[in-house]
């Protein structure tokens, strides 16, 4: 089986873009990846010193399911909205650990 691909995204929210209108757009851009068939895990933390700073931690099935993720219209949308700037983002595999399904709530 291929490892799973584990995304972590640093968004900054647009200036334009009032904060409580930015995180409800966030939280229902994860609520439509959780949504994509091969996204295992899509939420994001907003940061305790910079509000408009964000952390999305992201994981999909395989490079397949991660490459439909950019090309899903959703998340074409999101980008053309101009609601947040993509700071960074690390690909990584988790390592010695579960991991929770959003799905199904049992470790992985």
């Amino acid at each position: 089986m291929p490892h799973q691909i584990t995304l972590t995204a640093e968004l900054q929210l647009s200036p334009q873009i009032e904060l409580a209108a930015g995180l409800a757009a966030i939280n229902q851009f994860c609520a439509d990846m959780r949504r994509e068939p091969g996204c295992s895990f899509a939420y994001a933390m907003q940061d305790g010193q910079d509000e408009r700073r964000l952390i999305l931690w992201e994981r999909y099935v395989d490079r397949h399911a991660q490459q439909a993720h950019f090309d899903a219209a959703h998340t074409q949308a999101f980008i053309a909205a101009g609601i947040a700037t993509l700071v960074s983002v690390t690909e990584g595999r988790l390592l010695g650990a579960d991991f929770v399904d959003a799905r199904n709530g049992g470790p992985q």
